[in-house]
């Protein structure tokens, strides 16, 4: 693919705040597989720890033990669990993806209005936020868009009929999704302004 042109902004990054002192979390174990550019994780009812690498598959990790539970055929990311027990899975280059078994069904597809599909949260109807980091840059030239500042990241939302709403633009770099726990409203990370964003 050819290099995009980029069309950077002047802008002042926010000043960081104090690292916490000391932690009470619990130590760190890796665990290695097969694959580069784990992304997102996700853990089943069974505590088995699921993720996605850069070349299409999705892994269990169990046990000591990784094996290949789907394989998109393109670049997965954010991993969450729909209400009926089937993975919904935000693909980089296939676009939003509801996987049973090796049964993909494309609920979004990835195009010019969905160029980066990368995490997403579900209500317990069915409904889904999800966000597209970009509309200016696919996965490849993702720090274009940082460099570029274009601030066209989106959070949008698909309701169980189909129907797509776009709930927040202008997001610079839009990531990570949570819902609250009374699905009232929905945060997501805007990775190039260093904060979160809420919607509702």
């Amino acid at each position: 693919m050819a290099r995009p042109n980029i069309e950077p902004v002047v802008w002042r990054a926010p000043r960081a705040g104090r690292p916490p002192r000391g932690s009470n979390l619990p130590p760190l174990t890796v665990r290695p597989i097969d694959g580069k550019g784990a992304e997102d994780v996700l853990v089943d009812t069974e505590g088995r720890v699921l993720t996605g690498v850069e070349d299409g598959r999705i892994l269990r990790v169990a046990d000591g033990r990784v094996d290949v539970v789907a394989d998109t055929g393109g670049r997965p990311l954010g991993l969450e669990w729909y209400p009926d027990g089937r993975l919904l899975v935000c693909d980089a280059d296939r676009g939003l993806l509801l996987i049973a078994g090796s049964d993909i069904e494309v609920l979004v597809p990835a195009g010019p209005d969905l160029r980066v599909c990368n995490n997403a949260a579900v209500a317990a109807d069915g409904t889904v936020y999800f966000t597209n980091s970009s509309d200016r840059f696919d996965l490849e030239f993702w720090k274009a868009d940082l460099l570029e500042h274009s601030k066209t990241g989106r959070l949008l939302r698909r309701d169980p009929d189909g129907t797509l709403h776009t709930l927040l633009h202008g997001v610079q770099f839009a990531n990570g999704v949570a819902l609250a726990p009374d699905e009232s409203s929905v945060v997501v990370a805007e990775t190039g302004e260093y904060c979160l964003r809420r919607s509702g």
